[in-house]
C-alpha cells in the first residue's frame, strides 16, 4: 500500500524527519528510509539497534503520528501514477487484487478511505494481523491463503527493500517499483520485473498471459 499504491512512505518520511528535527532526536534520514516497509515493532528494533536500547522510541512514534496527522490535514493523500488505469483493467478482466502492508489496520484503513480505495480489493492483510514483519514473508503467505491460486500465476508489486525480500521468500514473482527508498542490487536481482509505475503493469500482465 505505502509507496505502492498510495504517496504515503512520503508521509511517513516527511513526518519521522519533522520529528527528529524539531524534538533533537538525531535520528539519521537513512534509518527513516530503511524502515519503509515493515510494522511498528521491526521499525523499534532496527531504531534501538542504531540509536541505543535507551532511544524513546514510542515517544519518537507518537509525535510523528501528530506531525503526520497535521501534514495529512492540508494536503492531499495522493494515489501513484497509473493506479487507476490498472485497477480498471484488473476488474474488467477478473483478477483480483490483493493488499499485503505492513501498516496497521487503522492507519490503513483510513488511507483506503481517504483516497476511495477502500472497497476495492478482494482481500487485505494489515500489518496487527501477523507475528512477524516484513522482510519475513508471513505477510505474503497470509495474504495468498485467502485465494486459491497456484503461486507462479501471482505477481507481488513491491516499492521497499523489506518487501521485496518478503515476496520472494513467499515465492512469488516481484515486480519491482521504486519509490523513496532505494533497494539493494542482490534484492533487484531476485524481482521478475522493474517498472517506472504502475502505468507499466498493464503490459506486464498482458505479456505474460499471452505466454
Amino acid at each position: 500500500m505505502d509507496g505502492l499504491l498510495l504517496d504515503s512512505e512520503k508521509v511517513w518520511y516527511i513526518g519521522a524527519l519533522a520529528c527528529s528535527e524539531k524534538y533533537g532526536y538525531g535520528v539519521p534520514k537513512e534509518l527513516i528510509l530503511d524502515t519503509m516497509g515493515i510494522n511498528g515493532e521491526e521499525t523499534g528494533r532496527r531504531f534501538r539497534n542504531v540509536l541505543g536500547d535507551d532511544f524513546p522510541f514510542q515517544e519518537f512514534i507518537s509525535r510523528t503520528v501528530a506531525l503526520k496527522k497535521e501534514y495529512l490535514d492540508t494536503h492531499l493523500l495522493e494515489k501513484k501514477k497509473g493506479l487507476d488505469e490498472l485497477f480498471s483493467y484488473l476488474d474488467e478482466n477478473s483478477i483480483y487484487k490483493a493488499v499485503a502492508t505492513s501498516t496497521g489496520r487503522s492507519t490503513a484503513e483510513q488511507y483506503l478511505k481517504k483516497t476511495g480505495l477502500i472497497g476495492c480489493f478482494d482481500h487485505i492483510t494489515y500489518g496487527d494481523d501477523l507475528k512477524e514483519s516484513k522482510p519475513r514473508p508471513e505477510i505474503y503467505l497470509k495474504t495468498i491463503e485467502a485465494f486459491d491460486i497456484p503461486k507462479e500465476n501471482i505477481l507481488a508489486f513491491e516499492d521497499s527493500n523489506n518487501g521485496i525480500i518478503s515476496a520472494y521468500h513467499a515465492g512469488l514473482k516481484v515486480v519491482h517499483i521504486p519509490d523513496l527508498a532505494s533497494v539493494e542490487e542482490e534484492s533487484r536481482k531476485k524481482c521478475f520485473a522493474v517498472l517506472d509505475d504502475l502505468s507499466q503493469a498493464i503490459e506486464l500482465i498482458e505479456k505474460i498471459n499471452s505466454l
